[in-house]
């Protein structure tokens, strides 16, 4: 689950502006509820550009342990020696439940996705919690950070979320979560 604070921090990190930070309203509690993360990301969509709100998002992501990554990291291992389209390829053999289909794209790009459309079944916690269906686009960026977290480790390649493209929490179970993910040349 997106924590405001932490959000917060990764703003000033992604280098916004100040006089864009002290724009956003806080929730009055230290304990922010699924209602203020929510209110807090639509400030987002209102304050900040698509580019900085998916910086800050990618970096959200939950499920960031070692041991949630070592299966990804193990794979990597085993298949460094194979092309991004052969790993891309042997997806199916990670044994992880947090493993999402890929696909390299024409373009370069990679998708990768979650869930399968016309069957609502969110992953998000805190989606689940919350008694609406009008969740911004940008609200699923941090899925696509835990995505990017252990995919890159899978791939062997340096990703950038570039775009969320449906989520099933924005259409409400009729559309899979789509990532576009730039590689990242270092």
């Amino acid at each position: 689950m997106p924590n405001i604070e932490q959000m917060l921090q990764t703003m000033r990190e992604q280098a916004i502006p100040e006089d864009t930070i002290c724009q956003f309203a806080l929730p009055k509690t230290k304990k922010a509820k699924a209602t203020d993360v929510l209110g807090f990301v639509n400030q987002m969509d209102a304050l900040l550009s698509k580019e900085q709100r998916l910086a800050v998002m990618e970096e959200q992501g939950c499920c960031k342990h070692s041991t949630k990554a070592e299966p990804f990291r193990l794979f990597g291992e085993k298949h460094a020696d194979k092309t991004l389209a052969e790993k891309i390829a042997l997806l199916h053999e990670l044994d992880s439940c947090h493993k999402a289909s890929c696909r390299l794209n024409t373009d370069g790009t990679v998708s990768i996705y979650w869930g399968v459309a016309g069957y609502y079944d969110c992953p998000c916690s805190l989606v689940n919690k919350l008694k609406t269906s009008v969740i911004p686009l940008t609200f699923c960026g941090c899925c696509a950070g835990h995505a990017r977290y252990t995919h890159q480790f899978a791939l062997g390649v340096k990703l950038q979320l570039k775009d969320i493209v449906s989520s099933m929490a924005n259409s409400n179970g009729e559309k899979h979560c789509e990532f576009l993910f730039e590689i990242v040349k270092e």
